[in-house]
């Protein structure tokens, strides 16, 4: 049996509960929300697929969490850059929930085109590279009208020409910081997820 979240609710559920307790980490500052949510998912009977996502998913987030601490990043757009450098691409759609309804053009379709993108890969990692092009498509376009609002990914049209014929690995993605305006929140405290 493999962790299906699109054809198994409890998967769904475990995959949805854990990326929102990661953006409440990221964007709310509570420092053990993904700690807490594992914790609860784990003291229920589950098959072993799903205690095997919820300890592998576990230990990625504090990963990622661990490295978005010691660079220092508050920003939630330099956030989503680790997330997609980690292969979190679900979780990236999520923090990028957040933000793109309330942003300005064109912010608002690059943000777009960028979910678009990461959806396109969660495709091809499960094997669906039809539907992998089609939403491919969609976020080059969307990426391309808005790649002014993402002049903080140096290397944004490397991404924009993987989209043409996506591969299974993701563009690693670049960010300069200094591109990027802030003021933003200071990082949670430093708990274990």
């Amino acid at each position: 049996m493999t962790f299906d979240p699109f054809n198994d609710r409890t998967a769904r559920d475990i995959r949805n509960s854990l990326s929102t307790a990661l953006v409440g980490e990221l964007t709310a500052n509570s420092g053990s929300g993904v700690a807490a949510t594992a914790d609860r998912w784990l003291s229920t009977p589950l098959a072993a697929t799903h205690r095997r996502y919820l300890q592998e998913r576990t230990q990625r987030y504090r990963q990622v969490l661990e490295d978005i601490r010691a660079a220092g990043i508050r920003a939630p757009l330099l956030q989503a850059v680790a997330l997609w450098n980690a292969g979190l691409y679900f979780e990236l759609h999520e923090l990028l929930e957040t933000i793109w309804p309330n942003a300005a053009e064109p912010e608002h379709t690059a943000l777009k085109g960028w979910i678009q993108a990461a959806g396109a890969y969660l495709h091809l990692q499960r094997g669906k590279p039809d539907a992998a092009r089609g939403l491919a498509l969609k976020a080059r376009r969307n990426l391309t009208a808005g790649a002014e609002a993402l002049a903080y990914i140096v290397n944004l049209d490397r991404l924009i020409r993987a989209l043409e014929q996506p591969e299974p690995q993701a563009p690693r993605l670049e960010a300069d910081e200094k591109r990027l305006a802030g003021p933003w929140p200071p990082l949670p405290d430093r708990g274990e997820p």
